[in-house]
């Protein structure tokens, strides 16, 4: 269920005063994922016929360090409540490990402007997921990897999944006894980060990107 914390002010917030969660309201929803506030507004001055969209990249204080906006053309007209609530859910999750260690959005605005337009079903999602991968640090693709393997397998099943992939690469001795965030990193260093959820989401026929139905919306 949904527990609503008001608007995200803009003043400066200890990290302590705004947890993750849901922010907004039920029609303008919001959520944070860690540094990632995504949150929609209307602004009929702008786009009288779509929402907007606010992502907020967060510094250490709370204070927002960069941004990116613009029209929610993927919602349509007018999305339902629990569309809505989806939309801001996935994509703060798919962001919060990818700009742990990023200096701004500049890097993923391509993959922003796909949700933005195309939206959160399954195909543009991984699309979007491809850009970001590719954009993002080895430590922050190996975080988002290790956090979607052990929602949609467990720690056991994925550590297993892993140990056959990194063996398939030719990998798999100098793993042995390593945890599973060792190993998934030792995979994304040997195909790189622009095939490792490729890799990985073959050998688990799951597709390793946030989906509405993971969560309680």
């Amino acid at each position: 269920m949904m527990s609503w914390t008001g608007a995200l002010p803009s003043a400066a917030l200890s990290p302590a005063a705004v947890q993750d969660g849901w922010i907004g309201s039920k029609e303008l929803p919001g959520y944070r994922a860690g540094k990632v506030v995504v949150k929609l507004d209307s602004l009929p001055g702008v786009d009288a016929d779509h929402l907007y969209l606010d992502l907020l990249l967060l510094d250490a204080s709370g204070r927002t360090h960069d941004n990116h906006s613009g029209p929610c053309l993927a919602l349509g007209r007018d999305p339902s409540l629990d569309d809505r609530s989806r939309f801001v859910r996935v994509v703060a999750e798919l962001l919060r490990h990818a700009l742990d260690d990023a200096p701004g959005l500049a890097g993923i605005s391509q993959a922003l402007r796909l949700v933005r337009e195309q939206g959160v079903a399954t195909a543009p999602l991984m699309d979007a997921a491809q850009l970001v991968d590719t954009a993002c640090s080895e430590r922050a693709l190996t975080l988002s990897l290790y956090q979607m393997l052990t929602w949609c397998l467990g720690d056991e099943e994925a550590g297993a999944i892993v140990t056959v992939v990194l063996r398939r690469l030719g990998h798999g001795a100098s793993f042995d006894g390593a945890d599973l965030f060792d190993q998934i990193a030792g995979v994304v260093r040997t195909v790189g980060r622009a095939r490792a959820r490729r890799v990985l989401r073959e050998a688990t026929e799951f597709t390793l990107v946030p989906e509405a139905d993971m969560f309680l919306i």
